[in-house]
């Protein structure tokens, strides 16, 4: 498993309203909007974006009313499985892992981002077998 890094786990608008629920960043405190660079390990390989939970709070995010998903409140030391793909980054503090089944929709686990939403969390990519 590699470590991206650690931060306040958090998603542009632009996911959720494209539906896509793609890819992630760190903020370096509940309050803030800087993000935290991530260290950027080897794209382009299939694996398993993870979040373990270091801090938790309530998160202000109302959830997604379409799919019926809302924020809850992990427990420290959770480990949220966030999605399964081929890893990518974006300028180098987004991250994301596109499914291999090609869909346009839900690339990351919806559930698991609501539990980690606004957590301060540490990002792991554990690399898994080619199919």
């Amino acid at each position: 498993m590699q470590e991206l890094g650690t931060g306040v786990l958090n998603w542009d608008i632009d996911e959720r309203c494209s539906d896509r629920y793609g890819q992630v960043f760190l903020l370096s405190s509940p309050d803030s909007e800087e993000r935290v660079k991530l260290v950027q390990v080897k794209g382009g390989v299939r694996g398993r974006l993870m979040a373990i939970v270091k801090e938790t709070r309530q998160s202000r995010h109302i959830g997604d009313l379409f799919h019926g998903v809302f924020p809850k409140t992990p427990k420290v030391g959770q480990k949220i499985t966030l999605g399964e793909g081929t890893l990518f980054f974006r300028n180098y503090n987004a991250v994301g892992v596109q499914p291999d089944d090609g869909r346009d929709t839900l690339w990351l686990d919806i559930n698991g981002l609501y539990k980690a939403h606004e957590q301060t969390v540490t990002l792991y990519f554990e690399e898994l077998p080619a199919n």
